[in-house]
């Protein structure tokens, strides 16, 4: 299945957008063209003016967790496949990947040409067979409908959602810089009580969400 003249959108950190470039300069001949996004605002911009093929996010950038909001409240934004960029192997960034519906994830320290290039030819190939499956679909069963697909997303779903992804990356962030400082830093205790509010904000967010 062909991926020749593929869009590809990144947003994050300058770290990542090095890795990808020198991917570039690694595969000239590459069929992916790849775009940057300056904030979530500009990538939604993007994303409604022209066809894109995939979604490269770095999940530690507040601005990718905007944009990840802004696809469930957006028609169509939601069918762009996305790959997960994380700044470490981390159980709390691989969650945020799921919650965020990523259809891959690459670490930072793995983010290479031929990792790159096997996550994108993945996710952009699954999404056409999906959408080719849906249309064979539409076609053989003209009078059945999905509500799913006439519905639009729910906003306090949306919102939530990317609130408790933003929670992750906090708390993910926390536990490096615990981890990097002495048990008797002052920072350790404030480090602590940052952790305790992440999660007394996700559980708000939760009650929130309780029937």
């Amino acid at each position: 299945m062909s991926t020749a003249g593929s869009q590809i959108l990144f947003l994050g950190e300058l770290p990542f957008w090095l890795k990808i470039t020198q991917s570039i300069l690694e595969a000239p001949s590459s069929s992916f063209q790849f775009s940057r996004a300056h904030s979530a605002t500009d990538a939604v911009r993007r994303l409604n003016s022209q066809p894109w093929h995939a979604l490269l996010l770095d999940l530690s950038h507040p601005s990718a967790q905007e944009l990840l909001a802004a696809r469930k409240l957006h028609d169509g934004l939601d069918s762009i496949p996305v790959v997960a960029l994380l700044p470490i192997s981390d159980p709390q960034f691989q969650e945020a990947a799921v919650q965020a519906g990523a259809a891959s994830s690459l670490v930072l320290a793995d983010l290479n040409v031929a990792s790159l290039q096997h996550a994108l030819v993945t996710v952009i190939n699954t999404e056409t067979l999906r959408n080719s499956s849906r249309k064979a679909s539409s076609m053989s069963f003209p009078f059945e409908h999905n509500s799913s697909d006439r519905l639009p997303a729910n906003k306090l779903d949306a919102i939530s959602h990317a609130v408790n992804n933003l929670l992750c990356v906090i708390n993910a962030n926390a536990d490096i810089l615990t981890d990097q400082l002495d048990a008797s830093h002052n920072a350790t205790r404030s480090l602590t009580q940052i952790k305790k509010a992440a999660k007394n904000a996700s559980d708000l967010i939760r009650l929130l969400k309780t029937p």
